[in-house]
């Protein structure tokens, strides 16, 4: 009579955590797809194009037309924006330095995304059959 009323918990149990895992396997193969499309190109990635500054990264003419966005958006009314007095060789020398600050914090995110999610995905595929082979042996031994 025991084993007759606590036969559901098992396969409950089972189904439950198959359940679970492919929730999990869906939501994570979104977020490795992300990241991968973003280690391929860091500067397009959730941050958008701009970097530091409010100033866009993609290329340098880009760069130079947005180097003082920030200031403008931030200024005071009835205040004037300074004017840029860099040459053009110190504001290629900055946008080289943003640039590949930039690409490398985008690449180390999207590293570390592609680990987590590439792990979550395997722990789910491997929860997944390991508790789907043993609801189907628990179903085979309630039969036999």
């Amino acid at each position: 009579m025991t084993s007759a009323r606590y036969s559901w918990i098992g396969p409950a149990y089972g189904y439950v955590v198959c359940i679970v895992a492919v929730v999990t396997f869906l939501l994570n193969v979104s977020g490795f797809i992300d990241a991968a499309f973003e280690k391929a190109n860091p500067l397009q990635g959730r941050g958008g194009p701009y970097g530091p500054m409010g100033s866009s990264l993609t290329s340098f003419e880009a760069f130079q037309a947005t180097y003082n966005e920030r200031e403008r958006m931030v200024a005071r009314p009835n205040t004037s924006v300074p004017s840029d007095t860099l040459t053009t060789a110190q504001m290629r020398a900055r946008y080289e330095a943003l640039r590949a600050d930039r690409i490398a914090q985008m690449s180390f995110n999207a590293s570390q995304r592609l680990v987590k999610h590439g792990i979550l995905i395997v722990v789910a595929v491997a929860l997944f059959f390991w508790h789907w082979r043993w609801l189907r042996t628990q179903r085979e031994t309630a039969t036999a």
